[in-house]
Formats: C-alpha cells, structure tokens, sequence
C-alpha cells in the first residue's frame, strides 16, 4: 500500500511543464504567428521569415569569407545569430535546437502525437548510426552551393521558409515538398526524424559539439593558407568538418571536449523510474548514465522538469534548470546588439591601390532600393567601376546603403551621386480626348532617388485622373517633370500626391503596398505649354517598317491608309502595336506600317498595293476580334487584339 500511495505523488509531479523551455516557445511562435498575421493588415509590410536565421548567417559568413560577399539578402542580423549559436553549442549546447527552432517544434510535438497513437518508434543501431551521416551530406551541398553562388541554397528546401513564404521564388517546389513528406510523416513515425537524420543545421552544430576537432581541423587549414601561403580550396576545410562529424558521430556518439553543460544524474537519488527518459525529445537514456553527454543532448531540461525526485537530475550537479533558457535569451540579445553596432558587407570589392585606398574619399547613399541582394550589389559595384576615379565599393542591403570608395583628384561626391542616379521616363496612363497641349510641372523632392521611388510614384499618380507621364532628372535634390492635364488636376493637388506617405496596388489579383517618405522642395508649373506633337515625341518612339517586298513596288503602285491610333498611347500596350504590324503583314497587299504624332493626335499610317488589297479589306483585319502575329523563332502567336479603329 505504501508504494501505491506513493507514485500518484511521483505521477503528479512527472507531469511538471518545463516552463522555461515552454514560454521561448511560444514567444518563437508568437513572432512567426506575428509575421504571418500583420501582412493581411498591412499590406506595405513584407514579412522576412528569415531575418533571424542563424542557419542562413552561417552561410553568409561563410561566403563573406570565402569570396568576400554575403549570401543573397543576408544581413549583419542574420550572421550575429550564426555566431551566438556556435557560441552557445560550445558553452552549452544546441539551444537553438530545443528553444528557438521551429521545425523542432512542430516535429517534436508531431513524434508526441505519433507516440500517443502508439505509432512513433525509436531507430536505433546500425540503422541510426547509418542514417545520421544523410545530415552531413545534406550540409556539405548546402554549404558549398551557398558559397559558391552566394546565395541561400537552403530556401530551395528548407521546410519552415516554403511553408511560411508560400513557396516563394527561392523554393525549388520538388526539393521542398520531399523535405516536408520526409518531416512531417517522418517525424509521426520516428522520434525526431528530421532533427537526426536530415537537418543540416543539427549537422553544423555536431561539428562545433566535437570541439577539440573542429578547432584542430580549422586551425590546420588556416595555418596551411595563411602562414605556408598554400592554395587550398574552402571546399576541403568543408568537406574536412563533414567528414570528421560523420565519423566522430557514427563511432562515438558523445560529445567532444564541449559543451561544458551536461545533465548530471545522482544514482543515490534516482529510483529508475524511467519518467525521464521517456520525457527526452531526443530519445536518450538518462536513466542509466551518471551524465548525459549524448551528442543528440539540446539541454532542454525537459528530463530534469520530469523528475520526480528532489535534485536528482541536475545540470553540472546544481540546480540550475532555468540556465539555459536564460542563456538562449543572453545570446539572442547579444546577436542583436552585435549586429546594431557593427555593419557587414553584402559585397566589399577593392580594385584601386593600396596606395590611393590610404587617401580615398568616401561617398556614403542610403535609400537606393534597388540594391537588395548579391545580385543587385554585384550590378551596382560593376556599374561604379565604369566609373574612373572609382577604387571601390561597399553595399548593405539590409538598409539600401552603399559605400562608393574614390579619389578625390578624380571625383567629387556630386559627380559620384550623379553616375548613381538612373533617370526614368514613364507613361503613366493614355491620352484623354487628344489635348492640344499638355501642362508641365517640375518638383525638386528630397527623399527620392532611387528608379524604384519613381515608380512608386508614378502608380501613385495612375490612380489619379489627369497625369499623363513623368520624367526624373538629376540635381540635388532629384527633379521630376510631370506632364499633365489642367483640366483634370492642378499643381497643388500634384504636391500633396507626391508627398502621400503610401502607395497601394493591385497585381494579378494580389494587394500590395509600400511607405514612402517623399518631401517637396520645390513645385511650379512651366509658363510654357508643350504641344501634343512634342509631348508624344518625347514620351513615345515611333512605329515604322517596311514588309511584303515594298521596294518592289513602284510608288504609283501604292495607296495610302490612315486612322486613327488613340490605343497607341495606353502604357499598358506598350509592345502591342508591333504585334498588330505582325498581324497587317498577313495580308500580301500591306506593305508599310507607320505612326504618325500629329497635333491631332496618333494616326496610324499604311502604305498598300492597290492591285492586292483595298481599305475595306485592310479594316476588317483592322478590328478582327484576333491578332495572328508571327514570333522571331517562326512560331505563329494568337492574341486577343485590344485595338478598335
């Protein structure tokens, strides 16, 4: 009877919830739940679900070391999070493993449900110890295809990113789906099948567990590269760490020198309930060793919270249960502190001397929303190269900055900001009733530079009756012409479009939105009017080709067509009158296709063969309801024809 009125005591504190490990759970899911949520309502947010990606910060300081780039859109963030994890497993343990990882979690809380179905089962011999080197063939290619490319090769599978960025244009659909059918099912049935077998992240952090090994192996390379001056590719220190975890983990199984944290066990205490064991996400078990030091341990302390014997299980022989929950958030905040007070490059490329680099200027632009990942950075650091004078460039994609490094006997700031900036020239919607003359107006705006802010705002003039187009200019600040109808909008009301702090848009049936910041300078409306002629002859190039033989034919041999072309000017059909010239061009008798811009307006103009073809004819393939136009790879092309004459 005493046993029986002893373990309901025992049952009732098993049954214990690791609070610690519990709330950075839910503050993980929390965040995720807050960034899945907050774009429904703000459509100017884009959620970055991998802005903390330790993982990701991994490879990008791999590939700033390496090739002296960061990793697609990866960020000083990103790296900081990299580095307090290795900094944590080797102190520690794998804390980001057991309190911050999502796909953990829900593979954990999955094997919890498969065990209580009485379908989840533990691989263990040969079979495990086989099965855990998949891990280290998975982080050896993404590795390398991260360094190599600089960019995320682990967005063309990783699970958590397809899934919460609704398989975005990173995701490779069929690496992504077989990752998820290998997580999900695979973790029902097997305790932490992912976390064992296939993360690559678990594989990293296993190298840096096997301490001594790691440090020697990286020490060895370093001293052969940079103290003997040998040429040693990073693929072989790469491959080196995989190849030293799978065999240190299929022959050993514990850890190596680190972490320094262990769950230690008092045998005089224990009465071999086995309650912890069965707690262990992991599968160890805890109930027969006097520390744990088991390289699948992520010191989650869930076995310690089960326990129902006072100090039995104990983290370095101390009640120190709440360490390393406390530890997780000490990193976290030192990654975000780090990575607030220093800046890492997307690209640092140097081309001038030592020598000029002693006494370089330095021309520092943010807000160029174009440069926002590697491939941007690279095209902006080509582009600046041109550039002579130019010794240099630095870009941060994380705030659209770049740094432009030069001499100062060569170049000034100004000439640097000018080769920067990209004049545009956009049509912003199509002529209304063919004005005689359009009105223009000229703002000088702070807080605009970049192509993309102008056309931000050319959609947000679209939405507004009466702005016809728009072009930008340099100057200090950035002017804008924008042409307009009085009748329609007045110069004010322009001001206070250009100075609205958002812009909203349909695409493809999807809302999307931006904030911008835009300030007026200045604004005034030209004394002079420009005539319609000049407005489309500055905004519009011109149609016109020959076809079907025409310097066959004689000029008495031809007749002439014209009509007018009012469809000419809508911006959304911009290649669309080359496809309807494909289209005349099927009629044998057409030989010329012409775009006239009168004070009238757009005519269309056709030259014919009298003896081949009649006006009749050519407008009733005018106005057919298709256009059959011909491709350059002499495929034929069906469009629906958007044109009425």
């Amino acid at each position: 009877m005493t046993d029986l009125s002893i373990k309901p005591n025992k049952m009732a504190k098993a049954v214990k919830k690791n609070r610690f490990r519990l709330a950075l759970q839910g503050l993980v899911l929390a965040g995720i739940a807050y960034l899945v949520i907050r774009p429904l309502a703000d459509k100017a947010y884009h959620a970055d679900f991998e802005a903390y990606c330790p993982f990701g910060g991994l490879q990008a300081l791999s590939s700033y070391l390496a090739n002296n780039s960061l990793a697609c859109s990866m960020t000083t963030t990103q790296i900081a999070m990299g580095l307090a994890l290795v900094v944590g497993v080797f102190l520690f343990s794998k804390l980001f493993c057991s309190y911050l990882c999502p796909i953990g979690m829900f593979t954990e809380w999955l094997g919890r449900l498969g065990t209580k179905m009485k379908m989840n089962f533990v691989i263990r011999g040969v079979a495990d110890r086989l099965l855990r080197n998949l891990k280290y063939a998975l982080l050896f290619v993404t590795f390398y295809f991260s360094v190599s490319s600089s960019e995320l090769f682990c967005k063309t599978f990783d699970p958590y990113y397809a899934v919460f960025s609704g398989f975005s244009s990173d995701v490779v659909v069929s690496y992504a789906v077989l990752a998820l059918l290998l997580a999900i099912p695979g973790s029902f049935f097997v305790r932490q099948f992912w976390c064992k077998y296939l993360c690559p992240l678990s594989a990293a952090s296993n190298v840096f567990s096997f301490g001594y090994l790691f440090a020697a192996i990286t020490a060895l390379y370093l001293l052969l590269t940079m103290v003997f001056g040998l040429t040693v590719s990073w693929v072989w220190l790469l491959a080196a760490l995989s190849l030293a975890g799978v065999a240190t983990e299929s022959f050993r199984m514990r850890f190596l020198g680190f972490p320094l944290f262990r769950i230690t066990r008092n045998h005089d205490t224990c009465t071999s309930c086995r309650l912890c064991d069965k707690a262990c996400p992991m599968a160890i078990k805890i109930s027969d060793k006097p520390v744990v030091n088991h390289i699948d341990c992520h010191l989650c302390g869930d076995c310690i919270a089960s326990c129902p014997e006072k100090d039995t299980l104990q983290i370095n022989r101390r009640n120190l249960g709440w360490l390393p929950a406390a530890v997780t958030v000490l990193l976290v905040a030192g990654g975000l502190v780090f990575s607030a007070y220093t800046d890492i490059p997307t690209v640092n490329l140097r081309w001038g001397s030592a020598d000029k680099f002693a006494d370089a200027g330095i021309y520092e632009q943010s807000g160029l929303k174009s440069v926002k990942c590697y491939g941007s950075s690279m095209s902006f650091a080509n582009h600046m190269k041109e550039l002579p004078g130019v010794l240099g460039v630095e870009t941060f994609v994380g705030d659209h900055r770049v740094k432009v490094f030069y001499d100062k006997s060569v170049l000034t700031d100004n000439r640097i900001r000018e080769a920067i900036f990209s004049p545009v020239s956009l049509v912003i919607a199509a002529l209304e009733g063919n004005p005689a003359s359009l009105s223009v107006a000229e703002a000088a705006i702070d807080q605009f530079f970049d192509p993309r802010d102008a056309g931000l705002l050319a959609t947000r003039f679209g939405q507004h009756k009466g702005i016809m187009a728009m072009q930008t200019v340099f100057g200090e600040p950035v002017h804008a012409l924008i042409y307009f109808d009085k009748q329609f909008i007045s110069v004010k009301e322009i001001g206070k479009l250009i100075e609205e702090e958002r812009v909203q848009w349909t695409s493809d049936g999807e809302t999307f939105a931006a904030e911008t910041d835009f300030i007026v300078a200045s604004l005034s409306e030209q004394s002079a009017q420009l005539s319609l002629p000049d407005y489309l002859n500055k905004m519009y190039e011109p149609v016109e080709m020959g076809f079907n033989a025409m310097d066959d034919y004689k000029p008495a041999q031809l007749d002439s067509l014209e009509v007018n072309f009012p469809g000419f000017t809508d911006p959304d059909l911009t290649d669309m009158p080359w496809y309807l010239l494909s289209h005349l061009s099927n009629d044998k008798g057409v030989v010329k296709f012409s775009t006239l811009f009168t004070p009238q307006g757009v005519k269309l103009r056709l030259l014919y063969v009298r003896e081949l073809t009649n006006p009749e004819k050519i407008m009733k393939l005018l106005n057919s309801p298709e256009l059959n136009t011909h491709m350059s790879d002499g495929t034929t092309k069906i469009l629906e024809n958007p044109y009425r004459f």
